[in-house]
């Protein structure tokens, strides 16, 4: 995880992977569909399309603690995009994204502990990221919704999505990327379908492309790359890197929906970049 190569091409899956979550409001909000029903319809597109990938990978390493890790990667995903979803659904896109993005700070704190790495600045850079995201989102700015219980769910999605970011270093490790994201799609599928009922009969016709678009790009293709980065530049570099996914979301609310784009995102953008650099600027190896 240390040499020069590995953190360039990692850096660079992070980027495009966390760009093309950005780009979610594109894909979800045109079919009008709730989080209940999209989010296992994701889960199982995305088990169905890494399928065929992984079976070019390389023979995975199968033991007790790895299909134990896989289920609870798979009930943490669950939680992570679900809640995640339901609070954009009950809140301001500002205050959901903001909570949800405690996530790095908690890997940063985390990370010496759970992986034995400690990458410098990281703790900095994430508080750093933070609170350029916080300018960027000025979530006192429209306290639209419920605004305690989006926090809330908010919060829960950034846990999970910590514990996500672990799991998913070590699981791609002994089963390879596209292994790691279809089979635990399919344990967050099966623990959501029950949620959508017979909703899940609402989809109609003009929402399939949208909901297609959306499952091989920010889902199977985007989930694949930062799988791939996590084991090249570690859990820490690969959380804080990723807070580029909610300066590409304002980007494209303003291009897309109208919505403002002023000073804040200028200001708060050069911080989150300049957390980034922090990161992933050359040092002594992490171990």
């Amino acid at each position: 995880m240390g040499s020069s190569r590995d953190r360039v091409v990692g850096t660079a899956l992070v980027l495009l992977a966390a760009s093309s979550w950005g780009t979610w409001s594109l894909w979800l909000r045109p079919t009008g569909l709730p989080s209940e029903v999209t989010t296992p319809v994701l889960f199982l597109a995305m088990a169905i399309g890494a399928w065929p990938l992984a079976l070019r990978e390389r023979t995975p390493r199968w033991s007790k603690r790895t299909l134990l890790l896989l289920l609870a990667f798979g009930v943490s995903d669950a939680i992570n995009v679900g809640t995640f979803f339901a609070a954009m659904n009950v809140t301001t896109v500002a205050i959901a994204v903001l909570t949800h993005y405690a996530a790095p700070v908690l890997v940063a704190l985390l990370a010496p502990r759970i992986d034995g790495v400690h990458v410098p600045h990281a703790k900095l850079a994430a508080l750093l990221a933070l609170v350029g995201l916080t300018i960027v989102l000025q979530p006192w700015r429209e306290l639209e919704g419920d605004v305690v219980l989006g926090a809330t769910l908010g919060l829960a999605s950034a846990f999970a999505y910590a514990s996500n970011v672990f799991l998913a270093r070590r699981l791609t490790e002994d089963l390879g990327a596209s292994r790691t994201l279809g089979l635990h799609s399919v344990v967050a599928a099966l623990l959501l379908l029950p949620l959508a009922g017979s909703r899940m009969l609402d989809i109609d016709a003009a929402a399939i492309p949208y909901l297609a678009i959306g499952c091989v790009g920010p889902g199977l293709l985007a989930g694949l790359a930062f799988f791939r980065a996590l084991t090249l530049i570690g859990a820490a570099r690969a959380s804080i890197l990723a807070f580029v996914e909610p300066l590409v979301a304002c980007l494209v609310g303003w291009l897309a929906w109208d919505e403002p784009l002023g000073w804040s995102v200028v200001v708060g953008g050069a911080l989150v970049i300049a957390a980034g650099v922090l990161v992933v600027a050359p040092r002594t190896p992490d171990r």
